[in-house]
């Protein structure tokens, strides 16, 4: 394969707009599939398309404005050859149907067989770098490519980043100077197509459940029990099955301290009940009781030392919001 290859342009520039939609449509039904394009209505269209062909690949880049392009039966029975296309997303998402919907964020890539119907919505401006492959040179690397049809190349991790970032590279600009033989870019183009290919084939993991910390425990524990006012450290430690002096050692790392975990907990407790309609007939020391502290002059000391303001006056003001809400629904 040789560097001096050409690069062949069709650019909407070089027709009259009532004409840029049938001439684009037949610039892609030539050097991808026969298909159809549609525009959104009352906008203009543009478009421009760069092509370089490689023995069995073609490597394209398109470029344009918001369209939609589609294949149906009949166009599939007009298509003369049988490929494979990866399509990768450079700009904004768009959407396709090709046996299951998805949609493709940028830095993302879907297999295409040309032998099902494809729908291509893209809402805005588009930038695709697409990879049209022959069936007997994808062959050579992937026993059954009609098995990959529809799947997305995630850009996140393992083979397929690796795919889509060279495949986003070999754009006919790059390809018509480049500094390395074709063929060697062709070939690794092959590898990592299979590599990516085998791992999208293969049985996903389950992820992998974390269990949650030792403090996570412990305040799940003390949450479901931090309204019993007689509650201690040594209760919750050995519901955690804990040794007291680790118990603690546990609040220590993440910089408090049981007492003052408990103390919140108990806090935003009241604080609820303080705030909702349906506690308002609830007397101070059914709430203080009801939250987890000893009497009513507790929970007036620790709501007065958090808010700045005593229990009595924050239920006034939240009723005040709920009669005002009230009001305005009228």
């Amino acid at each position: 394969m040789s560097a001096s290859l050409s690069v062949m342009n069709w650019s909407t520039n070089d027709v009259q707009p009532q004409q840029r939609l049938d001439y684009y449509a037949d610039a892609l039904s030539s050097s991808i599939v026969p298909l159809q394009l549609e525009r959104p209505p009352s906008t203009e269209f543009a478009a421009h398309l760069e092509l370089m062909e490689l023995g069995g690949l073609s490597f394209l880049r398109q470029q344009g404005s918001a369209h939609r392009c589609y294949t149906d039966s009949g166009d599939l029975a007009r298509s003369t050859a049988h490929h494979f296309h990866l399509i990768l997303n450079s700009r904004t998402d768009w959407t396709i149907d090709h046996r299951g919907r998805s949609r493709v964020a940028r830095g993302e890539a879907i297999f295409v067989d040309s032998q099902y119907v494809v729908d291509i919505a893209s809402p805005s401006d588009y930038d695709y770098k697409h990879i049209k492959f022959a069936e007997s040179w994808v062959r050579q690397w992937l026993p059954s490519p009609s098995a990959l049809a529809g799947f997305k190349v995630r850009s996140t991790a393992g083979w397929g980043q690796a795919l889509n970032a060279y495949a986003s590279a070999l754009t006919p600009q790059f390809l018509a100077s480049s500094p390395l033989p074709l063929s060697m870019l062709v070939d690794h183009l092959g590898a990592l197509l299979a590599l990516t290919a085998q791992e999208l084939s293969s049985p996903q993991p389950e992820p992998r459940k974390i269990s949650p910390g030792p403090i996570e425990r412990i305040k799940d524990v003390m949450q479901q029990q931090c309204c019993s006012p007689s509650l201690t450290a040594a209760d919750i430690a050995a519901c955690v099955n804990m040794p007291l002096r680790s118990f603690h050692r546990c609040f220590t790392r993440v910089g408090t301290t049981f007492g003052a975990t408990l103390t919140t907990m108990r806090y935003t407790q009241a604080l609820a009940m303080l705030r909702s309609a349906l506690c308002k007939r609830l007397t101070m020391v059914e709430i203080a009781t009801r939250a987890g502290f000893c009497d009513a002059s507790h929970l007036s000391s620790v709501v007065r030392a958090r808010s700045g303001l005593t229990p009595t006056q924050i239920r006034r003001a939240a009723l005040r919001d709920v009669v005002l809400q009230e009001d305005l629904a009228c």
